[in-house]
């Protein structure tokens, strides 16, 4: 017989049994205060679950308020980075604010945590870096999936493939368990093909729709996506959530 890992299972909670998932990001609160579509946690909360997202990413604020809302029905990614406001002077200084521990407890089946690629942007980099070893380590002592978001500081262009690249080999090599990026432009295929571990969604090309991104997106292998803004900020999140359901699982 075979037994799985509490990391397996906890994988099963997020990706479904096609491997996929479609994620409702609902930590924007964390480092913006409260922004359009987030003023009712709870009642966005609902709206998402209810329209079959199959995970919420949040902070444990959020996690305990609303646990009687997705318990049981989605999957929860627990966000453990944070540490700064809109008035830090230094928004991307993002450090450790929740041990694995007090995920554990608040029955995370996922942790994230927040990396800016790009040193000359981020002088935190390294720190970031540096503690997805930490968390990588007691993720495997307490059966819990590590996945981090990778965010690259080219400014200029967030659709490149080389940041968008470096950012997912960087996810994997260090050890996490699915990875969150960017959508580049181009050769997306090629990105997903150099990172052995899922890797889902956070955005793209702000030139198209964001169905046209996910679907380019799954098209290349990705396996689900994580979509904040344009789904709590848009005119029905529920009806955006089923959209995207379509593209990811084929229902």
């Amino acid at each position: 017989m075979n037994v799985m890992s509490g990391k397996e299972i906890r994988m099963r909670r997020i990706f479904k049994d096609d491997g996929k998932a479609v994620i409702s990001a609902l930590d924007m609160g964390l480092f913006n205060g409260t922004v359009p579509g987030l003023e009712d946690v709870r009642a966005i909360t609902k709206a998402v679950v209810d329209a079959g997202a199959d995970a919420i990413i949040c902070g444990p604020g959020w996690a305990r308020a609303t646990a009687d809302i997705y318990g049981g029905k989605c999957g929860l990614i627990l966000r453990v980075t944070g540490g700064v406001t809109k008035y830090s002077q230094n928004a991307l200084n993002h450090t450790l604010t929740v041990s694995v521990e007090e995920a554990v407890a608040l029955g995370a089946d996922a942790i994230m945590t927040m990396v800016f690629v790009g040193e000359e942007s981020n002088p935190s980099e390294h720190e970031q870096i540096t503690l997805m070893k930490e968390l990588r380590w007691e993720c495997h002592k307490y059966g819990m999936p590590f996945f981090p978001e990778l965010l690259h500081c080219n400014w200029e262009d967030q659709t490149d493939f080389d940041w968008i690249d470096a950012c997912a080999r960087a996810g994997f090599e260090y050890g996490a368990d699915a990875v969150k990026i960017l959508c580049s432009a181009k050769d997306f295929d090629k990105v997903v093909a150099h990172c052995p571990v899922p890797v889902v969604m956070a955005g793209g090309p702000k030139s198209a729709s964001l169905e046209d991104v996910v679907q380019y997106a799954i098209d290349c292998g990705a396996k689900g996506c994580a979509i904040g803004r344009n789904v709590y900020g848009s005119d029905d999140p529920g009806a955006r959530i089923k959209a995207l359901r379509k593209i990811v699982h084929g229902e």
